[in-house]
């Protein structure tokens, strides 16, 4: 990359040559970038879309940026710049690596200065400049369009007069930004934006206005307004949870100390007894004795999450007002692209399969070959997904529901994350589901966790894993059940919940087998077991 130079003001990199100089550069800055989602892909071009001066003590400027791909496609992103001269310069270098963007040369008359772009989410002045914008409603004017801050009636709550909070970078940058401030509120700034509102937003703003204890309250957003009308959600600000880590660290923990529990049991070389039948049906029943001693008190932990689950679906299906969440049928339509997509994605990844088995393990390749004898089971599947009733209820559901997206606190937990499954397109992620998508989520991510806990230790995969995830999901839909039967969002019919469940089990699990060959080959045997276990139920009685 070549020196950037600007003259008289740093800010004339976003001018004429200069910037052009800027965007040709940008390609590099970008890939390398955690948070920048398009490094599989060429770059054949990048271009402003629009650049917001934000003023304050250090001034600093909101970039939008629209990548445009080789192989078609385009997608606009967020960065925000400021700069650093000398001492600061140096000191950024030393401790902020991650926010340096690239060094440049300001010229200014007889004299040059050595400078460094850096991202403004580092910049104290710029963090504190968004949180009070969003507390006095502010408006500021870019090139193309503005950017709106907007703040709820929750804000005064979270951020009371006279609090002087210290903003600081959270460390878990991922795709997207998050700043929090001395534990009162935390602003996400996302990278990868889209035209239309983000679910994040919306459900946050519908469940605020609710007063629903186990979401953070939404305090705040940023938005950006372009001259043609669109709308685009940059940011939001949420209350700060204290926490004790997320409920999948909860359950690597109490996935160790079952194994030890397991290590002392008098019966551990006899086959467990799993549940004899699915998690809907075992949680009617009461709990087999031995599941009750070896998992004891987490049990009632999957329980507790089950209720909150099903108190947060009833609060989604009772937004009043808002189209946007008005519970509707499940259409013709709605089973025609489901069936579409699920097609679509067994194949894709059934194909990945035959191309990459033999980067798999012994055990791996053996189920990977006993899920390709399985097919007939999946069309089953879709076909009995077809004879659902039509009215049964899709509401708004988080739609990407796992154990990362719970936070644990003293004694219970908050929801988090709304924006659904980044690789889905935003209208795909505001759509409607029945509730049982979230079920056969979290189902899915209590499966993962006792073979993820045993490939971090380096450890054979063993059948009290199974054993674990099969009781946990019991306790979670028993959980979910106490709370959820008899209500508008739930199938009233118990063949119905069936059909819809093993449909989206298995569409996510076809997700995960196809993330983890191209991404964790290793790792491709934890959703391999889950399909076969999957296709195996809805195999033919013989």
């Amino acid at each position: 990359m070549n020196m950037l130079t600007a003259t008289h003001d740093w800010m004339r990199l976003f001018e004429g040559e200069t910037a052009g100089d800027l965007m040709r550069a940008l390609p590099e800055i970008l890939q390398a970038r955690r948070w920048f989602g398009g490094k599989a892909r060429r770059i054949q071009n990048v271009a402003f879309v629009d650049c917001i001066a934000i003023p304050s003590d250090s001034l600093s400027m909101l970039l939008l940026i629209r990548v445009e791909y080789e192989e078609a496609g385009i997608e606009t992103y967020t960065l925000p710049v400021t700069a650093a001269f000398g001492d600061e310069a140096e000191r950024i270098q030393r401790e902020m690596t991650p926010a340096i963007i690239a060094p440049f040369v300001l010229q200014r008359e007889a004299k040059t200065e050595n400078g460094l772009l850096y991202d403004a989410l580092w910049n104290r002045d710029f963090t504190l400049a968004l949180l009070n914008a969003m507390r006095h409603d502010a408006w500021w004017n870019g090139l193309n369009g503005g950017m709106a801050a907007s703040s709820t009636n929750a804000f005064r709550d979270l951020m009371p007069l006279g609090v002087k909070p210290e903003p600081v970078v959270m460390k878990s940058e991922q795709s997207n930004t998050s700043v929090a401030y001395d534990g009162y509120v935390i602003l996400k700034l996302y990278r990868r934006v889209e035209e239309g509102i983000n679910p994040d937003l919306e459900m946050g703003r519908a469940l605020t206005g609710q007063r629903f204890s186990h979401v953070p309250l939404l305090a705040g957003a940023l938005e950006y307004q372009g001259a043609s009308g669109r709308l685009l959600t940059l940011g939001v600000l949420q209350q700060f949870v204290a926490n004790d880590g997320n409920a999948w660290q909860y359950s690597l923990e109490a996935v160790k100390e079952f194994f030890v529990r397991v290590d002392l049991e008098p019966v551990r070389s006899e086959p467990p007894a799993e549940p004899a039948s699915r998690p809907l049906d075992s949680a009617r029943e009461p709990y087999a004795p031995l599941a009750h001693r070896l998992l004891g008190g987490d049990l009632e932990w999957a329980e507790r999450l089950g209720q909150r689950t099903a108190q947060l679906h009833d609060a989604l299906s009772q937004v009043a007002d808002d189209p946007a969440f008005a519970p509707e049928p499940l259409t013709a339509q709605y089973k025609q692209n489901q069936r579409a997509a699920v097609e679509h994605g067994s194949e894709e990844t059934l194909r990945l399969l035959k191309e990459r088995r033999q980067f798999l393990s012994r055990e791996g390749q053996e189920q990977a070959q006993r899920l390709l004898e399985f097919r007939p089971a999946l069309e089953r599947i879709i076909a009995a997904f077809e004879t659902v009733a039509t009215s049964v209820s899709r509401i708004r559901c988080h739609g990407d529901y796992h154990l990362g997206q719970v936070l644990c606190t003293a004694a219970d937990f908050m929801i988090i994350d709304f924006e659904g499954e980044p690789a889905r397109a935003l209208g795909e992620r505001r759509m409607k589901h029945p509730a049982v998508l979230d079920i056969a989520g979290m189902i899915r991510s209590f499966h993962y966790v006792p073979f993820a806990f045993l490939k971090q230790q380096g450890l054979e995969a063993s059948r009290w894993a199974s054993y674990w995830s099969s009781w946990m999901s019991v306790g979670f839909v028993k959980g979910y059940l106490r709370t959820a039967t008899g209500s508008r969002f739930w199938p009233p019919s118990r063949d119905d919940v069936e059909r819809l469940m093993d449909l989206y089990l298995a569409e996510k699990a076809f997700y995960e087998l196809r993330y983890e060959l191209n991404n964790r080959p290793d790792w491709s045997d934890i959703p391999l077991h889950g399909l076969v276990a999957i296709l195996e139920h809805a195999q033919p009685a013989a």
